[in-house]
């Protein structure tokens, strides 16, 4: 590595930034904290050389980065070069803390993992819509802020400056959906796997500072053989995509489906996993049985489906009778031919059967009994983690297809005394299916159905509905028949004029009745159809949660991220949730229901912007406020389509020195 000639302490790039502190190197370029003098704020440079080989697809691919708005990824605002050095300017992150330092103790917690995976695996696949991808993804890459938001850095720029991006959009998006793998891995276990994948298509990178994984035949060692803890789920995918096979999600948004849902705050604490022994059991928090995989002798692929293993595919934990531990020699093979069916697409189907011969890798009793009740055993659970691995792919049929070809591949196994652990691929299970589509069930009938009706019963009914349209049709003739003839003579109607009393006459005494007033009734609730965070600073706040402000149950709602002081730590005026109405409407009341006391207020508007209260006219405010609130406007209001409820004194959460806004339901009239 050398350094960016031209780039020090104090030194001003672009007429504006002025460089302090060097935080990292890299190959062809530094990451430089800075100061815009211009706008008086804190940035970070990436800064190059300007005629070195990678500076045009660098600067090229962040200003493309720079078009992509979401959240989860570093923003980058200024692209330019100053003499000799070509510069990018991204968003400083203050407080912000790498994964490779959150690693310096062990492993996170798994649903922090998940969590963490997650949000970046959505982001990724938001920018794989606009053609760009990261390629170069390390626990560097991914951040993690102060409030628990996840950012990504270095999309395009990183691949540009490392010279790793030429790649064609369907290998690029299984490199970052294998990195993202990679990242899950390191997060569960502190280790990072350094091991190539697709036949060295996907190279094992760099080091990233952070201990190597084992390596086993094939790959690396699995999650579970490291740390205790980890769910069934990310093993499994860290098994397929960074063992032999080349399985495994194929892209970013092929991930984040496998792995959803992740909690939407960070864990509470990230305490260590904790280092396993290896080839011991163990159970974990996910209650799944954990051994390390056998390696048939002369074989190339590792073991990796036991008893215990099939029992947890199919969501449940292997019985007393199932503890012996069975593994199979390549059970499943990679891609067969590309074809969807293997379940390459969802990382979690089933490869074409391997032609291994089955390893026993713990026996039983000794006696005939127990040893063809293991293999029964053994059976029943490699085909249960077969149907449940291929019913996500093919539905309930051929889920219901393949158990039944299970059971009677179960059958032939427990008529034979040494069992050789026969495979089951999706083909054979189909074989088993019926050829006409399974209609639903009928509702259950007591009786016998009622027998056809005899003829003279027929003639009867056809007699009455005849003298019906005789009827209807007599009536209807008479009717037109009167059509323009005058009914008779108009009746005389008297008008009788009354004069003013005069001065002599008495006034009269009878006083006539008071006009009775009817009171308009209650405006009829709007009909909310959908909606989003409201974050004037972001653009997105708790979305996933909104949808419970209008689904009719209190005792449910959104909820927006932890905050450290209820005026949102100083940085925001507030939060909220922006709601679809049905069609305009001139909002005359918005009923909340407020579990906490918080200062709230609300907006009619017509515009669909997530950030801005530009336009919006303001329907009410309350003031510590809970329970069920109604807020009506001062006057008549514009039609609008859209309302939004602004938090902007947070309540007090569930621990102390914690904020969030919080809205249970909203009704609008």
């Amino acid at each position: 590595m050398t350094h960016v000639q031209g780039v020090g302490p104090g030194t001003v790039l672009g007429g504006r930034y002025a460089v302090t502190l060097r935080t990292s190197e890299g190959t062809h370029h530094e990451r430089w904290r800075a100061t815009d003098h211009t706008l008086e704020r804190d940035v970070v440079l990436v800064c190059f050389a300007a005629r070195s080989s990678v500076a045009a697809a660098a600067l090229d691919a962040a200003r493309r980065a720079a078009g992509i708005e979401d959240p989860r990824l570093v923003r980058v605002l200024d692209v330019g070069t100053d003499q000799a050095v070509g510069f990018v300017v991204e968003e400083p992150l203050t407080g912000a803390v790498p994964l490779s330092h959150l690693l310096q103790n062990g492993g996170l917690a798994p649903d922090e993992v998940r969590r963490l995976t997650g949000e970046a695996a959505t982001a990724l696949d938001k920018a794989s819509h606009r053609g760009l991808h990261h390629l170069a993804l390390t626990p560097s890459s991914l951040l993690r802020m102060p409030d628990g938001a996840v950012k990504v850095r270095g999309l395009a720029t990183e691949a540009a400056l490392t010279d790793t991006d030429g790649l064609s959009d369907e290998r690029a998006s299984r490199a970052d959906a294998v990195g993202l793998v990679k990242l899950a891995y390191a997060g569960l276990t502190g280790r990072w796997p350094m091991v190539a994948v697709d036949d060295g298509l996907i190279p094992a990178g760099r080091p990233v500072g952070l201990e190597p994984a084992p390596t086993i035949v094939g790959g690396v060692a699995a999650p579970s053989e490291i740390a205790v803890g980890v769910p069934n789920d990310l093993d499994l995918i860290c098994r397929m995509t960074l063992g032999e096979g080349g399985r495994g999600p194929v892209s970013p948004g092929d991930l984040a489906l496998q792995i959803a849902p992740w909690p939407a705050h960070q864990a509470t604490s990230d305490g260590a996993t904790g280092i396993g022994l290896h080839g011991q059991s163990g159970r974990g928090s996910s209650g799944a049985t954990r051994v390390m995989p056998a390696v048939a002798a002369g074989s190339g692929s590792a073991a990796v489906v036991g008893a215990a293993a099939g029992s947890a595919s199919r969501g449940r934990e292997p019985s007393g009778s199932q503890a012996s531990t069975v593994a199979f020699d390549r059970v499943s093979a990679g891609r067969a031919g590309g074809s969807a069916a293997t379940g390459t697409q969802a990382g979690t189907g089933v490869g074409a059967p391997g032609t291994g011969a089955g390893t026993e890798v713990t026996e039983g009793a000794g006696d005939h009994a127990k040893r063809l009740s293991d293999g029964v055993v053994a059976a029943a659970a490699a085909a249960g983690g077969v149907a449940g691995a291929i019913g996500d792919r093919v539905g309930s049929f051929a889920r219901a297809a393949a158990d039944k070809a299970a059971a009677r591949a179960a059958e032939r196994r427990a008529a034979h005394d040494d069992f050789d652990g026969e495979e089951i691929g999706l083909d054979d299970a189909l074989d088993e299916a019926p050829t006409t589509r399974l209609e639903p069930p009928l509702p259950v009938m007591h009786g016998e159905s009622p027998e056809a009706p005899s003829g003279a019963q027929a003639r009867i009914a056809l007699a009455i509905v005849g003298l019906l349209v005789v009827v209807a049709l007599v009536i209807g003739i008479q009717n037109v028949a009167k059509i323009g003839q005058h009914d008779g003579p108009a009746t005389a109607v008297t008008v009788t004029k009354t004069r003013a009393p005069s001065a002599t006459q008495a006034p009269s005494t009878t006083q006539p009745p008071a006009p009775t007033t009817t009171q308009p009734p209650p405006a009829a609730p709007v009909s909310i159809t959908g909606g989003t965070g409201f974050d004037p600073q972001d653009g997105t706040e708790s979305d996933q949660n909104v949808a419970k402000v209008f689904d009719g149950n209190p005792g449910s709602g959104w909820q927006s991220r932890w905050y450290g002081t209820p005026n949102f730590n100083g940085n925001k005026p507030g939060v909220g949730v922006l709601l679809d109405l049905n069609a305009p409407t001139s909002v005359k009341e918005v009923v909340l229901e407020l579990p906490k006391a918080q200062d709230v207020t609300v907006y009619a508007t017509d515009s669909g912007s997530t950030s801005s209260l530009d336009g919006a006219q303001m329907v009410g405010s309350a003031t510590d406020a809970s329970g069920t609130v109604s807020i009506k406007p001062s006057g008549p209001l514009r039609p609008a389509s859209k309302i939004i409820v602004f938090v902007t004194k947070a309540a007090p959460a569930e621990s102390g020195n914690r904020y969030r806004a919080q809205v249970s339901e909203v009704t609008v009239r």
